[in-house]
């Protein structure tokens, strides 16, 4: 890759491998331990290294003098201007000025596709994500874990991953039973049949509407029917219609799935028993004892025989239960089928989004598909925290089974696609999220996504009025007018930010983290605003001047550079690129 922090990153890795030959530093050194500090605030240079630091640590002789051996070996690197050391620490880089405006340059050669890489060519991924039962709408709990796998979903592809979106269907089990019941209740209530609705039943309205369409259809054939036909056509009515809606409203937030995989398939094509043929072949399924749950209070408990699964050989904290007293099989069953499914597609990578609620289901999901795949970490599991809603000031209390939760829709409504994309994955996943809908519609430099999106207007501001103007219009082919000692310290530290993009993406599909995304559009678009409002006071930096075109040709190569890696990073997250504001 073709990149100023890719060729300092490969000759950091050259200089070392050359002093392990060399037998000055020991050849166990971890090279997955340097670091490129090319964001942060407090570095002294382009770009820092923590690599002198590390190399003190390996030296084979501590009285080795490895700073001026460091020393020479930059000298060699005909891209560095120069180096410091910090805190005998660190090591500052300055890069050549040549060696920036070819960078820059680079920008333009195919800006559609300006930081896009092939790391991940000819290998599979599959993304599966929300995966919420069918059993109602969309809500706030759901909606941070659908926008986070569909924009690291989209950070893969940008890196050449062949990325698969998968949806869940849980389609069969106890929870559609109870939905079949609430439904029918729903359609006899219709039909003037006084109901109540259990503790385990659906009291939400949104079945009032779905039974209002079988009663459109079937009229009263249903009423008195309580044959296991009907029952069935209702859970399965109830579920095509609520997925519907699930599908339709994702769609407002943009995001679209190549599959939903229905659990009642899993079953139909007896994937558990192939699964358990292979566990067999392995040792790793038996008939046994558990001992009693901690916790459990109840006397009457007793040690009940069942086919276990061996995860604490892989280590989970007990052996997991494949089946129950009553022969079915369990939700841990059928969940290894499902994922053997995935496996037996061959995909080179299986990653899950789950909700928080789901922590401790991690370590036995990982021990069966390790057992299944025999590969280490086949399936990496990422969890999204709670998001708290707020308005008004005040908490919203939210909950499902008794059916008052802001839907999908509803919130769409209220803030809009592109808050609700962005907000979604401005902070680590794993950590809580308070939602406020009264800040995230502001339209100020306190609400990221539209001082974002105004960093883009803007220079789309710059750029069209400067086309306007004949000695301006084809400014993109003449870098030979770029006056790089005209630049400014804020111009220089954008121009850095640009170059680095193709750097941040490569490193987001390995942390897989796309909240650094939307720290570095906030960082860059801060930037970019800071300079603008010093033209305001100083005539020399404003950002076209027509008795100075050198250097407005040279502001304008580096606003042209912002708005391709703007566009790039607001269609990654999925919000709109927007020219007027």
């Amino acid at each position: 890759m073709n990149n100023y922090l890719f060729k300092l990153k490969d000759d950091l890795n050259n200089i070392i491998s050359d002093l392990i030959d060399k037998k000055i530093i020991n050849k166990n050194f971890n090279y997955s331990s340097i670091s490129l500090d090319y964001l942060s605030k407090s570095r002294r240079g382009d770009a820092s290294s923590n690599i002198l630091i590390l190399l003190k640590q390996n030296l084979k002789n501590n009285e080795f003098d490895i700073t001026n051996e460091i020393k020479s070996q930059f000298t060699k690197l005909n891209y560095i201007e120069k180096i410091d050391f910090a805190s005998g620490k660190f090591i500052n880089f300055q890069f050549k000025k040549e060696y920036i405006l070819k960078n820059l340059q680079s920008v333009f050669v195919n800006p559609s596709h300006y930081g896009l890489n092939n790391s991940g060519k000819n290998k599979k991924i599959n993304i599966e994500f929300v995966s919420a039962n069918p059993t109602g709408p969309l809500h706030i709990g759901h909606i941070r874990g659908a926008i986070f796998g569909d924009v690291l979903s989209s950070i893969m592809q940008v890196n050449g991953f062949e990325v698969t979106r998968e949806y869940y269907v849980n389609d069969s089990g106890s929870q559609i039973i109870s939905l079949g019941k609430s439904l029918f209740k729903r359609y006899q209530e219709l039909n003037n049949v006084q109901i109540s609705i259990s503790n385990d039943e659906y009291p939400g309205d949104y079945l009032i509407d779905i039974a209002k369409k079988i009663f459109k259809s079937d009229g009263k054939k249903w009423l008195n029917d309580e044959s296991e036909e009907r029952k069935i056509y209702f859970q399965n009515y109830a579920v095509t219609e609520i997925t519907k809606t699930i599908k339709d409203d994702l769609k407002l937030i943009k995001i679209n799935f190549d599959l939903f995989t229905k659990e009642s398939q899993i079953l139909k094509e007896n994937v558990i028993k192939q699964v358990c043929g292979l566990l067999e072949e392995k040792n790793l399924i038996y008939e046994g004892y558990l001992d009693k749950p901690k916790g459990d209070d109840n006397t009457n408990w007793t040690p009940r025989k069942q086919l276990l699964f061996k995860s604490s050989k892989f280590n989970d904290d007990v052996d997991r239960p494949f089946q129950k007293i009553n022969g079915d099989w369990t939700y841990f069953a059928n969940d290894s089928a499902y994922h053997y499914n995935k496996f037996l597609r061959k995909y080179d990578q299986l990653i899950n989004i789950w909700g928080s609620d789901h922590i401790g289901y991690i370590s036995r999901l990982k021990s069966i598909v390790e057992a299944l795949s025999d590969k280490k970490n086949y399936l990496q599991i990422f969890v999204c925290q709670i998001v708290r809603l707020f308005q008004n000031n005040k908490l919203y209390k939210m909950s499902k089974r008794e059916g008052n939760f802001i839907t999908l829709n509803e919130l769409v409504s209220k803030v809009g696609k592109d808050p609700l994309r962005y907000f979604m994955i401005s902070s680590k996943s794993e950590t809580p999220m308070d939602f406020d809908i009264d800040k995230v519609i502001q339209k100020n430099k306190d609400n990221p996504v539209f001082y974002c999106q105004y960093a883009y207007a803007r220079a789309s501001s710059i750029i069209n009025k400067a086309k306007s103007y004949e000695e301006l219009k084809d400014f993109e082919n003449k870098f030979e007018n770029f006056e790089y000692d005209t630049l400014t310290r804020e111009e220089k530290e954008i121009i850095l930010k640009i170059l680095s993009w193709p750097y941040l993406l490569y490193h987001l599909s390995i942390l897989k983290q796309p909240h650094k995304l939307a720290n570095y559009i906030e960082d860059i678009s801060s930037n970019f605003h800071t300079f603008w409002n010093m033209g305001k006071d100083d005539e020399t930096l404003r950002m076209i001047d027509l008795d100075n075109i050198n250097k407005t040709i040279t502001k304008l190569i580096w606003i042209q550079s912002l708005r391709i890696v703007l566009n790039k990073a607001f269609e990654i997250i999925g919000i709109e690129v927007i020219e007027n504001m």
